[in-house]
């Protein structure tokens, strides 16, 4: 059963890849252009995505909170011999400015470099329960109003795999929509199937809501994985 799922994940990332090109090649090279990937990790979406939104054409900014991670991802920027293309904000992406809980280093098996860190306490629910106490604290800094840093550039790609807390975040820029007008896509893993039923069936009527909403609003994005 395993390995039937592995096939199937490779299967979809083919077809993900497709997708990514045919996006890419709609990208103007001679324009100014950001790629922001929140919920980097150890860099993983950032070595996938460049292949595509060549660092030649992209600024890029990788966003991690988690803290044990820093020194992985500056030594990953170093080696590109672009780091002056390249911003790294260890903080996560939110809807604020203030600290949260980050739930996952801790409790999960995976360890201090787990990629299912998060703010959100529910979001690996089927996996795990957050210890509040044990939980380190982070900053998180408000992702909207950032955004409104990068007016001069033609096109922004956002790649967001932030563990639950893409719902909190695609709902305030659905709202500020209107005042960005250069998002050119955003890529979004849902984590609702992470959760436990409860908590699923609240994330879920949520993801549809976004949907339906960005939708309206015209803004292109990507079910990721």
């Amino acid at each position: 059963m395993i390995i039937v799922k592995e096939i199937i994940k490779k299967i979809i990332l083919v077809f993900l890849s497709i997708k990514v090109f045919l996006i890419s090649k709609k990208i103007e090279v001679n324009k100014k252009n950001l790629f922001i990937d929140l919920g980097t990790n150890k860099g993983q979406g950032f070595r996938y995505f460049q292949n595509f939104f060549k660092l030649k054409n992209f600024d890029y900014i990788l966003v991690e909170p988690n803290p044990n991670l820093k020194g992985l991802i500056e030594e990953l920027i170093i080696k590109t011999n672009h780091k002056n293309k390249i911003q790294f904000i260890n903080k996560a992406a939110h809807i604020e400015n203030s600290k949260k809980k980050l739930f996952g280093t801790i409790e999960d098996q995976r360890g201090k470099l787990s990629d299912g860190a998060s703010i959100i306490e529910q979001h690996n629910s089927k996996m795990y329960n957050p210890n509040y106490n044990l939980a380190p604290t982070v900053e998180t800094f408000d992702f909207v109003s950032k955004l409104y840093e990068f007016k001069d550039y033609d096109n922004i790609i956002i790649k967001m795999d932030i563990e639950g807390a893409e719902y909190d975040l695609l709902e305030k820029l659905i709202l500020s929509f209107d005042k960005i007008k250069n998002i050119n896509h955003i890529f979004v893993e849902f984590h609702s199937r992470f959760m436990k039923s409860e908590d699923k069936i609240y994330f879920k009527i949520r993801e549809n809501k976004i949907k339906n909403e960005l939708k309206k609003k015209k803004l292109n994005y990507t079910n990721w994985i």
